[in-house]
């Protein structure tokens, strides 16, 4: 569709809120559905035993952007894509890279601005400010194309209830800079919100609904959410914590210790009295803080805490390996085991590199010790590190910028999580080429599982803790005869998952029914359109083609409008993040 059609839409909807639009395209499940990978890579070779999609010659697609009409009817459009990797190659992520320098308007600009969000900057040392941002490691993994689903009609992923790029965006927009295209993983963006999904009584459960596209007026988004069961925290039994905290030099800047020492507090004033707490600290070397101790003891714990200083180097390796040796010891065969890392991400000392970090700490995983990487600090702060270590140690990664979130994270959402669910979960869904042309999953780019490793449940995946939800979004290219008045289905979602007690293999499925989908905005669910506007935010984020001409302020004035509806405070402060990127893109 050109731009003069889609303004032309936009002008018969003024009155409404949103009007949407998508594109097309090559995406799968084999490992990384159809992965465009950043320029600089090289295209990965294609496994023999999967499927294979061929590149693309010309993604690019037609479209327009999120145009603003004077009633304030907003409507999201899509761009041209680069040339796509193959669905079913194997992953071959770019180089880890120190984030660029990102540019943007001044401070001063900001606050002259009076459209600005409720985040305008404080009065901030620039040269500070820049010093913050320097020297990050993130990691691009590319984004997926669109699937032909004659070509390949699976999509196979592992679930990820992470949250840190969210908040990491949120740091750096707070310091009046766009974040990294590096550091986006949708997902994650979509996972750092509450959505109105039904609760299990055990395990997990799927809900499917859908509506317009934000990328092609042609296109529709289908929305798959999965909620696990809830439990009370009088029901949960008790838990055996090791902290690992990085105490190094790095850890100094910006009070960043400061910031980990409240956040343990924190959560020790909502452990029971029958939980333990042990601390380890690692910096040149490990060393025992404080042994397991029960939470009874809350003033013995306290103080261990408030002890803690920073100093000398960085060996991450010293400090795992000694909490996990803490954490053996602490053990509790019918209880909760978890080591929470508390640190910058950054390792000099002792095993550096991530991946052999992450293998390093799997067999605990595998015994049922499971690791929260909980990140701190900008400038000299490694994501890849904390992300992978996460995803290794069967656990989740967050990331902490401000003494809210520290509250949210250790308060409300640690605590209410800390029974595991569901391991090894992971999604498959099969589309019907008589209905759906191509699809794209938009994220999960470093979260695929080969087709054919769906019932393999060796193989690792995702876990999931109680009343931990994740949202999958996918932009679908429907075959050109049909309707969504017809009555059909698009095709089943499967979930799998083992029961952490039992070991039980439970898999469940849902249709995806065209009476499911929407064909009017307004008629879609309030928290389908916030999971919209937040992936489309993330996509924006990342400079995906796909939104190229999604236009920022019109998303900002959507997002402003949600969040009077909703009217809530991480809504509300969404709004005003991407207010503020408006005015810095």
């Amino acid at each position: 569709m050109n731009q003069r059609n889609v303004n032309t839409t936009l002008a018969a909807l003024v009155a409404v809120g949103l009007a949407f639009s998508a594109c097309s395209g090559d995406d799968s499940g084999d490992a990384e559905d159809a992965l465009v990978q950043p320029p600089e890579e090289e295209p990965a070779e294609e496994p023999a035993d999967e499927p294979a999609d061929e590149p693309a010659e010309d993604p690019s697609v037609s479209g327009g952007g999120i145009d603003a009409a004077d009633d304030a009817e907003d409507d999201f459009v899509d761009g041209a894509a680069d040339e796509p990797a193959s669905e079913a190659e194997e992953p071959q992520p770019a180089d880890a890279t120190d984030a660029p320098d990102v540019g943007g308007e001044s401070d001063d600009a900001i606050a002259d601005d009076e459209s600005g969000g409720l985040f305008g900057p404080d009065d901030v040392d620039d040269g500070d400010a820049e010093a913050r941002l320097d020297d990050n490691t993130f990691q691009n993994y590319g984004y997926r194309d669109f699937v032909d689903v004659d070509r390949d009609p699976l999509s196979t992923f592992a679930l990820d209830v992470d949250t840190g790029s969210y908040t990491v965006a949120r740091r750096w927009i707070d310091e009046g800079q766009m974040p990294p295209i590096d550091s986006v993983r949708p997902e994650e963006y979509v996972n750092a919100f509450d959505y109105d999904y039904r609760a299990p009584r055990r395990g997990l459960d799927i809900e499917v609904d859908g509506g317009p596209s934000p990328f092609d007026d042609d296109n529709v988004l289908v929305r798959i959410g999965v909620q696990a069961e809830i439990v009370d925290d009088e029901d949960r039994p008790d838990a055996a914590l090791t902290f690992v905290i990085d105490t190094s030099g790095s850890m100094d800047r910006d009070d960043r210790l400061g910031l980990v020492k409240d956040s343990l507090s924190i959560l020790v004033d909502e452990l029971d009295d029958d939980d333990t707490v042990a601390i380890v600290t690692y910096s040149d070397s490990s060393g025992i803080v404080l042994d397991p101790t029960p939470v009874s003891e809350r003033d013995e714990i306290l103080d261990a805490i408030d002890r803690l200083g920073p100093g000398g180097s960085t060996n991450l390796e010293a400090g795992l390996r000694e909490g996990y040796g803490l954490a053996r010891e602490a053990f509790r065969r019918d209880g909760i085991n978890r080591v929470v890392l508390a640190s910058d991400g950054v390792a000099n000392a002792g095993t550096t590199d991530p991946d052999a970090l992450a293998r390093m700490i799997r067999e605990d995983a595998d015994a049922g010790i499971d690791l929260v990487t909980v990140g701190f600090g900008m400038g000299n702060f490694n994501d890849v590190t904390m992300e992978q270590l996460a995803d290794q140690g069967d656990g989740f990664y967050a990331y902490v910028d401000t003494e809210d979130e520290a509250e949210r994270l250790f308060e409300d959402e640690l605590t209410s999580t800390l029974v595991t669910a569901a391991k090894d979960a992971k999604i498959q869904v099969e589309f019907d080429e008589r209905f759906v042309d191509s699809y794209r999953l938009i994220g999960f780019e470093n979260r695929g599982v080969r087709d054919s490793d769906f019932r393999e449940d060796d193989v690792d995946a995702g876990e999931l803790g109680a009343g931990h939800q994740v949202t999958a979004m996918y932009e679908l290219e429907l075959a050109g005869d049909v309707s969504l008045d017809d009555r059909a289905e698009l095709g089943v979602v499967a979930l799998r998952w083992e029961d952490p007690d039992s070991g039980e293999v439970t898999e469940i499925d849902e249709d995806i029914d065209l009476r499911d989908i929407e064909e009017r905005w307004t008629d879609t669910r309030d928290d389908f359109q916030l999971a919209t506007v937040v992936v489309t935010f993330a996509e924006k984020m990342r400079d995906n083609p796909y939104a190229d001409d999604v236009d920022m302020d019109n998303l900002a004035n959507e997002a402003e409008r949600l969040a009077d509806v909703i009217d809530t405070d991480d809504v509300d402060e969404l709004a005003d993040l991407i207010e503020r990127a408006a005015q810095l893109s």
